[in-house]
């Protein structure tokens, strides 16, 4: 109801106003923006066109409460950094904070700007119904009104601005501008660094340890990262005038600190925040944690996002809503997994004494089709060129880990997983090569370069053979939802040649347990 709410109180801001809006401002000085009521983006394109004539590209990041305007804004190219402005949290300070907010809740968000921009100096241009300003008969209506009058607020008031708009009112509305200052940098470097902030991180660090979601314990760590490197830039700030090579302060004028604290050559919050976020994404997905039941392939798409999230906070709500957001779009990935291992293990080495890989069968579109039977053979030389000794190197390592891990989707999870690498390595130091056990298959590895695999899970094994004759069109449409009795001659002469009428039954009797359901992995990269 509330989201409803907020598209019925959409109100695109005319054009007309926005000039009024922007009057004066020189947007060269102008870096960060924030628009937490974006709706479909009037004001960011706004800021766009005006900053092509002041050869500064702002960075501006919008928020949006409804998801048809938030689509509409992600279409657009924009950057969405959360939902509800009320609930948002961030350690990146903005010049700019510019907004038409719904007028039913303008104090509310006009109050948390002001909050946002009077802690770190900055503006805030703000859109409001005037009854709000004019009317303060509740509490925070009147603390709003005390808060513009001590920042010397301007308000103008405007009458006809919608009633030619894309949605049109003749509700009357005020245009406020405020301007904070950035602070004035005070240090007590000895007794306010030494013994308050290094309290706050003893008490934080024992909060660590008694959190048991690991999410919610690298999100902490990240949050006393950050709160550390600010307090150390905000110290430094207040030292700076001691720093400087002369006591007189017109020969300081071209002159360098003696001391210099710098993030990418400059002295900026937002840069060291920004490699902050880029350290913890970073350290999330090579975290097995997340990515532990993943490919290779998998884990290296996530790391290659590291760049662009560092632009995102890392926050819970980003940390979710990215798992699901790449868990949904890497399903593909997933099965295409599973599909390289089914021709893995079938026609690709069924030559010579890997013939016995497969057993063929009569498919539905194919006199050609087959299925991996319970032991194959694969090339695969683990055996070192120099020695001669058993000595399974990264590729063969890797070979048979993405093996396991395209097994452990289609084993749902239900089993715990193990390091295939430590498996291997214990081998090799047990001179190991016959019967070495992993997870789901026997290993046994032969100095003519090949490996012996035998699958302990002949269920799974099934389960394999069906998903991947399915993606293979070799089993009819109606395999898993029909009937054995209810099927034509056609389809029942592909189930007699690829498992018999009694292994279908039992198929149909648990279907979950044989037909792999893909919308069921996704939560798995967090096991």
């Amino acid at each position: 109801m509330e989201k409803t709410m907020e598209l019925l109180e959409f109100y695109p801001t005319p054009r007309k106003l926005l000039n009024k809006m922007f009057e004066g401002v020189n947007l060269y000085k102008v870096h960060t923006i924030l628009e937490p009521s974006a709706g479909k983006g009037d004001i960011v394109k706004y800021i766009e066109e005006l900053a092509q004539n002041s050869c500064n590209k702002p960075d501006i990041d919008c928020i949006e409460l409804d998801p048809t305007l938030q689509n509409t804004l992600l279409g657009a190219g924009y950057r969405l950094v959360h939902d509800d402005f009320l609930t948002f949290r961030t350690f990146k300070q903005y010049d700019l904070i510019v907004m038409n907010p719904p007028f039913s809740k303008g104090a509310e968000h006009l109050m948390k700007a002001i909050s946002m921009q009077k802690e770190h100096g900055g503006a805030v241009f703000c859109i409001l119904n005037a009854e709000t300003i004019k009317n303060p008969y509740s509490s925070i209506r009147k603390t709003l009104m005390m808060e513009l009058k001590k920042a010397n607020a301007t308000i103008e008031y405007h009458t006809d601005e919608f009633k030619s708009a894309e949605r049109k009112t003749d509700v009357e509305i005020a245009l406020i501008k405020v301007f904070y200052e950035r602070p004035e940098y005070k240090s007590d470097i000895f007794d306010g660094l030494k013994r308050k902030y290094y309290k706050e991180c003893e008490e934080s660090q024992q909060t660590d340890l008694a959190t048991t979601d690991f999410i919610e314990m690298i999100v902490k760590s990240y949050e006393l990262d950050v709160e550390a490197g600010i307090r150390l830039i905000e110290e430094y700030k207040a030292l700076q005038p001691r720093l400087m090579p002369n006591i007189d302060k017109q020969e300081n004028t071209y002159a360098h600190p003696m001391l210099e604290l710098t993030c990418d050559g400059e002295l900026n919050v937002n840069s060291f925040v920004k490699k902050v976020r880029a350290k913890y994404w970073h350290t999330l997905f090579a975290d097995k944690r997340i990515t532990g039941t993943m490919t290779s392939k998998l884990r290296e798409s996530y790391q290659s996002q590291v760049d662009e999230l560092s632009n995102y906070d890392f926050s819970t709500h980003n940390i979710y809503n990215l798992r699901m957001k790449m868990s949904k779009e890497l399903i593909g990935g997933i099965e295409e997994c599973i599909i390289n291992l089914f021709d893995t293990l079938s026609y690709k080495y069924s030559w010579n004494e890997g013939s016995e890989n497969i057993h063929y069968y009569n498919g539905w579109s194919t006199n050609r089709s087959w299925y991996i039977n319970k032991k194959v053979i694969l090339p695969c030389n683990a055996y070192s060129p120099y020695s001669g000794k058993f000595s399974p190197d990264y590729h063969v390592k890797q070979q048979i880990a993405d093996i396991e891990k395209a097994l452990n989707y289609l084993d749902g999870g239900l089993t715990d997983g193990e390091d295939v690498s430590n498996r291997l390595k214990d081998a090799e130091k047990q001179n190991c090569t016959k019967n070495i056990d992993t997870k789901f298959l026997t290993l046994t590895f032969y100095k003519k370069g090949t490996c012996h695999i035998v699958f302990k899970d002949l269920e799974l094994l099934k389960k394999l053979n069906i998903f991947g004759s399915q993606q293979k069109g070799w089993l009819p449409p109606s395999y898993g939802k029909k009937d054995y009795e209810s099927m034509n001659a056609e389809e029942k002469a592909v189930i007699d040649n690829f498992e018999g009428k009694e292994s279908y039954k039992k198929v149909m009797s648990c279907p979950n347990k044989y037909i792999l359901n893909t919308s069921n992995l996704l939560l798995l990269e967090g096991k």
